[in-house]
């Protein structure tokens, strides 16, 4: 079960059609996530058609919310703001939990809120899939590293701090550019 970012990091690679099927998946996210991908106005990239095309050519299908995911959903965007979510976090975490899939999120936020709330989970980052053996074998460490590199300066992609030594690795003196990125890890001045 993928949330909305990890769908607009996927389709801000260039690549996320050539990276689902290195992957051997089929993603899954709920309509709610759906709703949310819109124009990126500053890039120009659609999220929403490039959604669709991926749903189009099997690798992506969209999921409603039952009546134990809806309870599940109701219970995670209620109540304290340091305990709830947005709404595709939530349908996500939702869709996840009441059918043990596995979860990719990049919000630091919802991963603790998953931990805390559905410990059994399995959580993965976007990055996690663009750090795939098989994606380097299907791309390349170039292709990778050009994957990467679009998504963090197009998508802003965060990436958890597990990832942090790979990402200096992967794009040496390309990583001043990423600007969604720690600005210590980019070797600025804090």
């Amino acid at each position: 079960m993928v949330d909305t970012s990890v769908i607009i990091n996927l389709n801000a690679t260039g690549q996320a059609g050539g990276i689902i099927r290195s992957l051997n998946v089929e993603l899954r996210a709920s309509t709610v996530v759906r709703d949310e991908l819109i124009v990126d106005r500053i890039h120009g990239r659609d999220d929403s058609a490039l959604a669709e095309r991926l749903v189009s050519d099997g690798l992506l299908q969209f999921v409603e919310l039952n009546d134990e995911s809806e309870t599940v959903f109701e219970s995670l965007v209620s109540g304290a703001a340091e305990a709830t979510l947005d709404d595709g976090e939530a349908a996500t975490l939702a869709l996840a939990a009441c059918s043990q899939s596995l979860v990719v999120i990049d919000e630091r936020k919802a991963i603790r809120v998953a931990g805390e709330r559905f410990p059994s989970l399995e959580l993965l980052a976007t990055a996690d899939l663009l750090q795939s053996e098989l994606l380097l074998g299907t791309l390349g460490r170039d292709g990778v590293t050009a994957a990467v590199f679009s998504a963090l300066t197009t998508a802003r992609m965060g990436v958890l701090e597990r990832h942090h030594g790979w990402i200096v690795d992967l794009l040496g003196d390309r990583i001043v550019k990423c600007r969604s990125l720690p600005a210590s890890l980019r070797g600025l001045p804090v």
